[in-house]
């Protein structure tokens, strides 16, 4: 198992020899970021920022309007902290940066809330026209990467710290925007993203014989359209969403919007992050707010049961 951060690593030198414009702004973090393999392969295209997310953001704001598809990394919380930033320079200009936030959730354990990426989400949810991608596993990793390179739309890219089990096939595509089912069920709909799709479907082995089976769906990227997402609520009455991050600002909200714009009349429940965040290790963090695969587990058997 790897994390996509360490997949972001090794794809982002494999494209790097595909597009000459793709470049990295480093803030530091390399070896967490894993950008370093990319200084290594391009030294002249690498330039390291130092820790000054908002210089950084600056620089590659200004690659990007040069001709360049900029890729600044640091870690999701400090680079989206830089909101200012990343409004003046990158949203308003319509600048095509690809702003590359690592370590999202509570994954980073005993560092603690002023490093966990817990409120990105509700941040670049408010810029109009930046678009929001993140993988569960390598194989998405990739086909993201692929995607983001080819194209010219200012993006955040969220990677996680903790390693993932695959759950794609090597013929996945990568469909943006588009609701992405992992595992086929009825009546109740699972909706997750990034480390907590695996959680989720791990959960399934804590569901109770006889049980109806939920469908799980991997949200990958935002805004969610809304077609794919009615044609794929059609047949679910209840919908829970699974999210790391807090409840407010994120995947969360994004869906009750949907909901709430098309009637549906479903029962709606979230389990996220409903507080600043606490330092420990990820299990018991994970565990505290609902998020591991045993709580998960529990709460669609309540929900299933209601």
């Amino acid at each position: 198992m790897k994390a996509t951060r360490d997949w972001f690593g090794s794809e982002l030198v494999k494209i790097g020899d595909t597009f000459d414009n793709v470049v990295v702004v480093n803030c530091d973090l390399g070896a967490a970021t894993r950008t370093l393999q990319f200084r290594d392969a391009y030294p002249n295209r690498f330039f390291e920022g130092g820790i000054a997310e908002a210089n950084a953001i600056g620089v590659a704001a200004g690659l990007a309007l040069e001709g360049y598809r900029p890729f600044v990394a640091s870690f999701g919380h400090f680079l989206t902290g830089k909101f200012l930033e990343i409004f003046q320079s990158v949203g308003l200009n319509d600048a095509p940066v690809v702003l590359v936030g690592s370590h999202a959730g509570l994954a980073i354990g005993k560092d603690g809330p002023t490093q966990m990426g817990l409120r990105d989400l509700a941040l670049i949810r408010t810029l109009p026209n930046v678009a929001i991608y993140q993988p569960a596993d390598g194989v998405e990793t990739n086909r993201m990467m692929e995607h983001i390179a080819a194209g010219s739309q200012p993006v955040y890219l969220r990677l996680c710290r903790q390693p993932t089990p695959e759950v794609h096939t090597p013929d996945y595509v990568f469909r943006p925007h588009h609701p992405d089912v992992i595992v086929r069920g009825r009546e109740t709909l699972v909706l997750t993203m990034g480390g907590s799709v695996h959680s989720t479907i791990e959960s399934l082995g804590g569901m109770v014989n006889g049980e109806s089976r939920p469908t799980i769906a991997n949200i990958s990227s935002l805004p969610v359209l809304a077609a794919p997402f009615l044609e794929l609520l059609d047949g679910h009455d209840k919908v829970v969403v699974i999210e790391d991050h807090y409840q407010v600002g994120g995947l969360t909200d994004e869906i009750s919007r949907l909901l709430v714009d098309n009637r549906a009349n479903v029962e709606f429940r979230a389990v996220a992050v409903t507080d600043y965040g606490q330092a420990g290790s990820p299990d018991d963090l994970y565990a505290r707010y609902g998020l591991d695969a045993r709580s998960i587990a529990s709460t669609l058997r309540a929900v299933v049961a209601a």
